[in-house]
């Protein structure tokens, strides 16, 4: 049974694919509240003969498995959308609910086309093509950086050889690396309530804490290493302008290219929130959120995915679609956009079709964060890209959302679905390419990995 089997299964679940696309897409729900999702990924899964496996303290969270012995292939999944990107499939900002939420990151997309690759593959074992065992992930909470985390915590990846993953976006391509390591604390400042005309001496403020804490904040950045990033909120308790306020607080995310860097940064934010507390005279109190891994090198998996990127069928585009693209650019900075085709080559393509060269990942580093990262510590993952958007369009913007709604964002997740169930046949049919990737995990990975999180 060859390769082509599992990509005329993908071809056959075109429509199973689009209206997963569609449903999710209709259906967008933040981190944390993705009930109609998970339950309409639970239940396309258990309707093709997968068992459903749930994880009770993540109630989203969820494992669909068919087969059985080894190797175990994860194929991931996520739905999660974004607060306040809804939009219409419009090339002018319209949104489908003012403020409402929206797939800006094409997650509509994402857990569509690993279900669908997952079903794929499922069929192929189903038809005795080879012997183990298929599962699809059902991820919340990627946009808090949390989800696969907590999966991680309650053993929920405990028994797979491999993960294999993709994320919509502008191009076709691979990466060997990258996502900077992330992690999200809050400060909470107490100070002492006072008249702010009648008795300003008697009060400490918690937001004058606060707003020394962030410029102290911004002075370390200049002292931290290449690809940081510290991104941070305040809330100071809608106190009016005459009262001294005795509560304020900061919440803060930092990222970096190691997760070791990412706690070093808290750390030294942490002492800066307690000299500006020692400032104001106010107390104050750190609490960790959580934090993901950077995702682990893998160059063997990174060549086998990008092989499969290539002798996968490819994008095409009808002239309607490219219209849409281009109106859809005219709404970009002009530099960016012309930036962003320089890089990829397309320059007034609209939509990138072809598959970028293997190293262009070099080019355009993820200095995003993903929880994928923490997978990549567990087992050897792949990260693969297909184009769902116009060159120059980034997530989380409306003209994602916009395209993860459209057709271009379906033939993007229909592509990944072939290239994913593409992965999947080489590491079920050629032990010698599981045997490979795992082998550079074992030499390169210390088995350190531990999850960031503590109920």
């Amino acid at each position: 049974m060859t390769k082509q089997f599992v990509y005329e299964e993908v071809q056959k679940l075109e429509a199973v694919c689009r209206e997963s696309c569609g449903f999710l897409w209709n259906h967008p729900e933040t981190g944390g509240n993705e009930k109609e999702s998970a339950d309409y990924m639970r239940n396309l899964l258990k309707s093709e003969g997968f068992r459903i496996v749930n994880e009770e303290k993540l109630k989203h969270a969820f494992y669909a498995e068919y087969g059985s012995g080894s190797p175990v292939i994860a194929i991931l999944g996520e739905y999660d959308a974004l607060p306040g990107l809804s939009q219409k499939t419009e090339a002018e900002k319209n949104p489908v609910s003012p403020g409402g939420p929206g797939h800006g990151c094409g997650h509509n997309l994402l857990g569509s086309a690993a279900a669908t690759a997952a079903i794929a593959v499922k069929r192929f074992l189903e038809a005795g093509g080879t012997g183990g065992t298929v599962r699809f992930y059902g991820c919340p909470e990627e946009e808090l950086l949390s989800g696969k985390v907590k999966m991680a915590y309650y053993h929920m990846f405990d028994g797979c050889d491999a993960a294999l993953s993709w994320h919509p976006m502008s191009a076709n391509l691979v990466y060997d690396e990258g996502y900077l390591a992330s992690a999200s604390a809050r400060f909470y400042f107490k100070g002492k309530t006072s008249h702010a005309a009648f008795a300003p001496e008697r009060g400490r403020s918690a937001l004058d804490a606060v707003e020394l804490m962030n410029v102290g904040s911004n002075y370390l950045r200049e002292h931290t290493m290449d690809f940081s990033r510290i991104h941070y909120t305040t809330d100071s308790g809608g106190f009016p302008p005459n009262i001294v306020p005795d509560k304020a607080s900061a919440w803060y995310c930092v990222r970096a290219p190691h997760i070791a860097d990412v706690k070093e940064i808290l750390e030294r934010i942490h002492k800066v929130a307690m000299g500006a507390a020692m400032m104001t005279e106010t107390e104050v109190t750190m609490k960790v959120e959580y934090g993901c891994c950077e995702m682990f090198p893998g160059h063997s998996f990174a060549d086998l995915a990008y092989e499969n990127l290539k002798e996968a069928p490819g994008l095409t585009y009808t002239e309607e679609e490219i219209r849409f693209a281009k109106e859809l650019q005219a709404t970009l900075d002009p530099a960016v956009l012309a930036k962003d085709e320089k890089v990829l080559e397309a320059a007034g393509a609209g939509m990138q079709a072809k598959v970028s060269p293997r190293e262009l990942w070099k080019k355009i580093p993820l200095t995003a964060s993903s929880d994928c990262g923490d997978v990549s510590y567990m087992m050897p993952m792949c990260a693969v890209n297909t184009a769902c958007w116009p060159v120059g369009v980034a997530p989380h913007t409306w003209q994602a959302t916009a395209s993860t709604g459209s057709s271009l964002g379906e033939k993007g997740a229909l592509y990944a679905a072939r290239v994913l169930a593409g992965i999947a046949y080489d590491l079920f049919t050629k032990p010698e390419c599981l045997k490979k990737v795992k082998a550079e995990f074992k030499e390169t990975s210390d088995g350190s990995y531990e999850p960031m999180y503590e109920e």
